[in-house]
């Protein structure tokens, strides 16, 4: 039996030895091709019994190798199909592909999801799958498998609420932080990062007074440095489409005013405690086409700014929070009320 165990990147050799020591007669090939975090065994073992191994994140069963071609791997998928996979039953095609090769992910999505349609007769289920068909592919190889489509093998379970609702309308615009070039660079990049980790809808610079031209320049650089940075990661390991943040450049008070009719929600020391307004704030998230929060950088909201707000938040009374945590700190907390809101992960 082969199976592909995965783990953490540079300890490939270290889990290797660990299921040599612990399971005894199997052959392991650590980082084959090249490629970090794999490991792959041959031998007589199982899944149970690998994965009880603390070095190993998952013990992936091969059935089945064949050339790292769509239409071969179709075929391949179609044929472990018939009989494992209902007419009753949904399935997805889930592909992960390491090297150079002339097709994409998706194209081998497409070709053995049309091979194990025409199969089966079952129906395709992206979201919530009865079955699997498992595709790794490394370099000229391709290894496949019919797996179970429960909550081991999904990045979001069906019970698991989501997030990108209330992040798809978000925007956040904030003062920016000036100073020196290279540290005005370096918050930017931090900033881009997590603002295209969350995928916001936007995030907007918002200075309220004239600012030094080059400092600014700085800032903006890393941010789009930061948010192209994340992108690449996203782009690697995402099995779909991402959302790109936009960035944008306004005056904080002409923002204020082209964003009436948006949920307005300032964070400032001075505002309520967050736990006093989740209930209600979480009704209103779910509820506004639009979120737009207000935050400073190395000094707050003008008092102006934030009458004009519908809600000013104190996510952290007798804390204020360093620029870089502005970020994660307020999206983490709307998150937190909107799924309050909507219903909560029940199972």
């Amino acid at each position: 039996m082969l199976f592909i165990v995965k783990t953490q990147r540079e300890l490939e050799d270290v889990t290797a030895s660990r299921i040599e020591e612990e399971i005894g007669d199997v052959e392991t090939e650590p980082r084959p091709r090249g490629y970090l975090g794999l490991v792959l065994v041959r031998g007589d073992t199982s899944k149970e019994d690998l994965e009880r191994i603390p070095e190993v994140e998952r013990a992936i069963p091969v059935e089945r190798e064949c050339r790292a071609d769509p239409d071969e791997i179709a075929e391949v998928a179609a044929e472990l199909a018939e009989g494992r996979i209902s007419e009753d039953e949904t399935f997805a095609v889930r592909t992960i592909r390491r090297g150079d090769h002339d097709f994409t992910s998706l194209d081998v999505n497409e070709r053995a999801g049309d091979a194990v349609r025409e199969a089966t007769g079952a129906g395709v289920d992206l979201d919530d799958p009865d079955k699997l068909v498992w595709v790794e592919i490394i370099s000229e190889n391709a290894y496949v498998s019919i797996l179970p489509g429960d909550e081991e093998w999904k990045k979001l379970p069906p019970w698991k609420p989501e997030a990108d609702p209330l992040l798809g309308k978000t925007v956040l615009a904030q003062i920016p932080y000036l100073g020196d070039p290279k540290a005005a660079y370096s918050m930017g990049e931090r900033i881009g990062r997590a603002v295209q980790g969350f995928e916001l809808k936007a995030y907007v610079v918002t200075p309220l007074e004239p600012v030094n031209a080059i400092e600014l320049f700085h800032f903006l650089r890393g941010l789009r440095d930061g948010v192209r940075s994340r992108m690449e990661v996203q782009r690697e390991s995402y099995g779909r489409e991402f959302r790109r943040t936009e960035l944008l450049l306004y005056d904080l008070y002409q923002f204020v005013r082209l964003k009436r009719d948006s949920l307005l929600i300032g964070t400032d020391p001075k505002g309520d405690p967050y736990t006093d307004v989740r209930e209600e704030l979480g009704e209103e998230l779910a509820e506004r086409d639009e979120v737009v929060v207000l935050a400073g950088a190395r000094k707050g909201l003008p008092r102006g700014v934030l009458r004009a707000c519908d809600y000013v938040l104190d996510l952290c009374p007798g804390v204020t929070f360093a620029t870089e945590h502005v970020v994660p700190s307020v999206v983490t907390a709307l998150v937190d009320a909107f799924i309050e809101a909507s219903g909560g992960s029940e199972r």
